[in-house]
């Protein structure tokens, strides 16, 4: 199981995430699996990094496959870009990481070939969005997004199960979303395992925060949707909910899910 490296960078003015990102491909040996834009926090996390996740609205997500333990991720030339980072180590099946460019182009090519099932037709926006349902807020972003970007987003979900039983639900939550997903052409396109540090104190670019061996987050997916209103239109349907209050609201103690865009389809967008 290649282990990857979770990022989220905060950058000096000097310098534009998309120029931060392409700079990276061409002077580390590091790989760049995602890079995208972050666009909103749909989910706050209530438990684990609160402060870090919440207190910086960061210019950048990064999945990155390192080259080795003795290379830097980062030149120093663009770490020196880098003003805060919240970071992750991630175990990611061999597996789905060989095949994930032609299943992420797959997905992007045939985005727009799939259709909305109406279930924003007859949307009640009474729920505060943390169960995730379509809020009133969510809404909101949806129809603002919308006029600006029609292309797909990349979530981000961050993942802490209850004890015992969270991560068994959690399976059969992700057994029952998958269908219902893919129907809207929804598909997480990589799962994996957050490593814990060897020691019981994480360290980050703010130091050590040292917390029990319990409080870690557990799992992280990548997950692709045609555009957000393909998004909320799985949140607004019965079949989707059905399985979202059987299994997941049961599997998880906290979670954190960001939308992103990633920046190959940004440049698409701006040819148009």
């Amino acid at each position: 199981m290649p282990g990857l490296t979770l990022h989220l960078l905060k950058l000096n003015p000097s310098i534009d995430a998309k120029a931060f990102v392409q700079q990276l491909k061409k002077a580390a040996s590091t790989r760049v699996i995602v890079a995208s834009r972050p666009r909103r926090v749909i989910i706050s996390p209530t438990v684990l990094d609160t402060t870090t996740l919440l207190s910086e609205p960061w210019d950048l997500l990064l999945l990155l496959l390192p080259p080795n333990p003795r290379e830097p991720l980062f030149p120093p030339a663009l770490a020196s870009h880098i003003r805060e980072e919240y970071k992750l180590k991630v175990g990611v099946p061999s597996k789905l990481l060989n095949t994930y460019p032609e299943r992420d182009a797959a997905l992007k090519r045939d985005a727009r070939r799939v259709p909305l099932t109406g279930s924003l037709d007859n949307l009640s926006t009474e729920s505060s969005g943390e169960n995730l349902e379509v809020s009133g807020d969510l809404l909101q972003f949806m129809n603002e997004f919308s006029k600006v970007y029609d292309k797909p987003v990349t979530m981000l979900n961050l993942l802490h199960f209850q004890v015992p039983d969270g991560k068994k639900n959690y399976f059969k939550y992700g057994q029952g979303f998958t269908p219902v997903a893919s129907k809207r052409g929804g598909n997480a396109k990589l799962v994996g395992n957050v490593v814990k540090p060897a020691s019981a104190a994480e360290t980050d670019s703010r130091g050590k925060h040292d917390r029990p061996e319990q409080e870690w987050w557990n799992e992280i997916s990548i997950v692709h949707y045609p555009s957000i209103k393909h998004f909320c239109d799985m949140l607004a349907a019965d079949d989707y909910q059905e399985v979202n209050r059987k299994y997941r609201l049961a599997a998880l103690r906290d979670t954190f899910l960001l939308c992103t865009t990633e920046f190959d389809l940004e440049d698409e967008a701006a040819k148009l």
